[in-house]
């Protein structure tokens, strides 16, 4: 079994996929973390070096590559989602969660996260908020399609996440 975190940057994907990574006994990938192991940089500069849309190859490819993985929760990037063969796949190869939250508590992550800020390339010339509300706007359809389920994660700690979709977990398999 592999479950697949999609969401928007800032709605706990790495952080919630670990802790329930351990409660699960599972193992665990981000597939941005294996992107810049892979080309030994971070994604700024190789969207910078390479442009987006190389980016979005190795990113398809990174998901194609953990076909055979088993008792795996997997971190997507934000944009994974907008692939529609990355949609199929990962409906296909597991079990999808849309961590989600409101846009308050998104850009809040987002500004308090100084050290991902510095990592995280800007998604279009407009201001956080311009960019933030646009992004959602495209992309909260395409999660809302390819998810299982969706936890809001904007008023519970991590820990309290992990423990309502270990509850919802606990529902889908009975």
């Amino acid at each position: 079994m592999k479950i697949f975190f999609i969401g928007y940057r800032g709605t706990g994907k790495t952080t919630i996929g670990k802790l329930l990574a351990h409660r699960l006994d599972f193992n665990f990938m981000d597939t941005d973390q294996l992107i810049e192991q892979l080309l030994e940089s971070t994604i700024m500069e190789i969207i910078k070096t390479q442009g987006w849309d190389k980016f979005r190859q190795i990113e398809k490819q990174t998901l194609l590559n953990t076909t055979k993985k088993e008792h795996t929760i997997i971190a997507t990037g934000g944009g994974i989602i907008i692939d529609h063969g990355n949609q199929q796949f990962m409906n296909q190869n597991g079990f999808c969660i849309w961590l989600d939250a409101d846009i308050n508590t998104i850009l809040l992550r987002l500004q308090t996260d100084h050290i991902n800020n510095r990592l995280r390339p800007a998604l279009t010339q407009k201001s956080l908020l311009a960019e933030t509300s646009e992004m959602l706007k495209k992309r909260n359809p395409l999660y809302q399609n390819t998810a299982h389920i969706r936890i809001d994660t904007s008023f519970h700690t991590p820990e309290e996440i992990v423990n309502i979709i270990d509850r919802r977990l606990k529902d889908v398999w009975q």
